[in-house]
């Protein structure tokens, strides 16, 4: 058995150039892999506002009609770093009305049960697109999905402000203390020679 495996590591140690060379290879391919361009859409709500309005009646006598407006605005952006291809938008219900930002060539399509398909040829990487629907004395929509010809959506939250993680303020706060201290300790050297 111990010969055996002697003169495995004897081939083993004859070949050892070529299988560092293999292991390179591999290892190479594997980072080309995971940093390879690919398409990334990513998706969320960003804000929203309800309104009621009071519209008056033709007739004096009569009661105003209220009008419920409710508006709400999606997000959705291409973060990878390859252009998506033939992406659908699909909502619960058809809005009111509907515009995406940039302007483009998009498609609005009615499907089944009432979902709306928001059909954009294609978003370009680091692209963000804004999509308004505005609902009138109906029920708002949820994303039903979002796909692309390259991958899925995935949902994130959207912030119309750009918000950090609590160590990137607890790193500024540190160095504006320190700033301030090397301010001060500078100030104190100028005035004491």
């Amino acid at each position: 058995m111990s010969d055996a495996i002697q003169s495995i590591l004897s081939i083993l140690g004859n070949l050892q150039n070529e299988l560092i060379g293999f292991g390179f290879t591999i290892v190479g391919a594997l980072l080309f892999y995971l940093f390879r361009p690919r398409v990334k859409l990513i998706y969320g709500r960003a804000n929203h506002s309800r309104n009621v309005v009071s519209v008056p009646s033709p007739d004096p006598e009569e009661k105003s009609n209220p009008t419920e407006i409710y508006v709400e605005k999606f997000f959705l952006q291409n973060s990878g770093r390859k252009t998506a291809t033939n992406v659908e938008f699909v909502l619960s219900a058809y809005p009111a009305d509907i515009s995406v930002f940039q302007p483009r060539d998009v498609q609005y399509k009615n499907v089944e049960k009432g979902n709306c398909l928001i059909a954009i040829p294609q978003i370009a990487p680091g692209e963000l697109v804004a999509i308004d629907c505005v609902y009138l004395n109906q029920i708002a929509s949820i994303v039903s999905s979002v796909k692309c010809a390259e991958c899925l959506g995935k949902s994130v939250p959207f912030w119309t402000t750009r918000r950090y993680p609590n160590w990137v303020f607890l790193l500024l706060w540190a160095l504006i203390f320190f700033g301030v201290a090397s301010l001060i300790q500078i100030t104190i050297k100028l005035l004491g020679s």
